[in-house]
C-alpha cells in the first residue's frame, strides 16, 4: 500500500488460533524520518482491513543509513484477546493508561 508518508508491503501473515491473533510482519519504504507507531498502525490498518483499536506494533527496526523499516505487528480478534498482551506495548500505542506510580512514600521520623 502507498500513501504520503510510506510505502508498506505485508511480508508474511501467520494465524494463531491459540492466542486469537495474526502476527504480520511488514516492510515500510519511507522518504524522509521514520513513521511514528500511530502512522504504522493506521496504514496496517488500511492495508488489512482491520481495526486499529485491535492492532499493537510489536517493534519497527531499521539499519543505519537505510529508508526501509521491518514492523513486526499482532492483530487480535476480539478486545478480550488483546488483553494477553504486555501492558507497555499497549501503552506504546495508545490502547492503555500508563499506571501511576504508587506516590511518595511518608518521610521517616527525624532520629533524636
Amino acid at each position: 500500500m502507498r500513501c504520503d508518508l510510506m510505502d508498506l508491503t505485508v511480508k508474511s501473515k501467520r494465524e494463531n488460533p491459540a492466542l486469537s491473533r495474526q502476527e504480520m510482519e511488514c516492510v515500510v519504504s519511507f522518504d524522509k524520518a521514520v513513521p511514528s507507531r500511530k502512522q504504522l498502525r493506521e496504514a496496517i490498518a488500511a492495508a488489512t482491513g482491520a481495526d486499529q483499536q485491535l492492532l499493537v506494533i510489536v517493534s519497527v527496526g531499521t539499519e543505519y543509513g537505510s529508508k526501509e523499516a521491518f514492523v513486526s505487528a499482532r492483530l487480535y480478534a476480539s478486545k478480550g484477546a488483546l488483553a494477553i498482551e504486555r501492558r507497555h506495548l499497549l501503552v506504546r500505542d495508545g490502547l492503555a493508561e500508563k499506571k501511576a506510580k504508587g506516590g511518595k512514600k511518608a518521610a521517616a521520623p527525624a532520629k533524636k
